[in-house]
């Protein structure tokens, strides 16, 4: 069994026990949650180093690989911030999006690429890591503005609160900015560092605008217009919140318009 494999039960274990918590909410669960997901963190993050040393090249070069990155990239970003917002509910939530990252990277056929000289630059690594990480920020606060939408939808309607233990209005939006805002850059700069290569390095003829460019521009506007809706306060928060679950939306064809590009 491979590391990627021991990754992939950890994470699965770690979804059924966040399902589990979300109808017990016994400290127990989360606990088992947490250490299983730090399980299959950890093996993935060996698995991708010893990937990253074998070939030199960063484990991003085709769409198998970007999924699983993603993944790891989520789930880095849930326990670097954990000492900041403080909500084991959020794995009811993030544990799905993990292990479906996980699992559709694994279901893609690890296809090989021609290895380019770019791919062994540090311009490369730079823009991997900003492009990803952008992407995980736009996916947790995807998952923010998800929990507002509920608890929102649940007020309006005055229906009975969730059993879930969700956070507050306030508190959900609040979060789902504050990723929003620290993901926007990230993904900016990922954008157009691949965009300023290929202007500096690249050749003109090989360029083929399709699905990869199209949906980060749109995915680039429309989170955009969710910012500039925060920072004027023209846009209510209801929608904000679904622009950028039609953002993250447009985050998932950035991925797979790799099949394209």
């Amino acid at each position: 069994m491979t590391l990627f494999n021991v990754a992939l039960l950890a994470y699965v274990v770690a979804m059924g026990m966040a399902l589990l918590y979300g109808g017990f909410r016994e400290k127990a669960l989360w606990v088992a949650t947490v250490l299983s997901a730090a399980a299959g963190f950890a093996f993935q993050t060996a698995g991708e180093s010893r990937l990253w040393l074998a070939s030199g090249v960063p484990p991003a070069t085709n769409l198998h690989e970007l999924f699983q990155l993603t993944a790891w990239a989520v789930m880095a970003l849930y326990f670097l911030l954990y000492p900041l917002h403080r909500s084991r509910i959020l794995t009811f939530f993030l544990m799905p999006l993990v292990t479906l990252c996980y699992v559709l990277g694994a279901a893609i056929p690890d296809t090989p690429v021609e290895v380019k000289p770019y791919f062994h630059t540090a311009w490369f690594a730079v823009h991997i890591f900003l492009l990803i990480f952008g992407i995980a920020f736009f996916f947790v606060s995807f998952l923010y503005a998800t929990i507002f939408i509920m608890q929102d939808h649940s007020l309006r309607r005055r229906r009975a609160p969730s059993p879930l233990p969700l956070p507050s209005l306030e508190e959900a939006e609040r979060w789902s900015t504050r990723l929003l805002l620290a993901g926007y850059p990230l993904f900016t700069l990922g954008i157009f560092s691949s965009v300023l290569y290929g202007l500096l390095h690249g050749e003109r003829t090989e360029w083929r605008p399709g699905v990869l460019e199209g949906a980060s521009v749109v995915a680039w506007l429309v989170l955009g217009f969710a910012i500039y809706g925060w920072i004027s306060a023209r846009v209510h928060p209801r929608r904000r919140s679904y622009l950028v679950v039609a953002g993250a939306a447009f985050s998932v064809l950035i991925l797979l318009g790799i099949l394209w590009h």
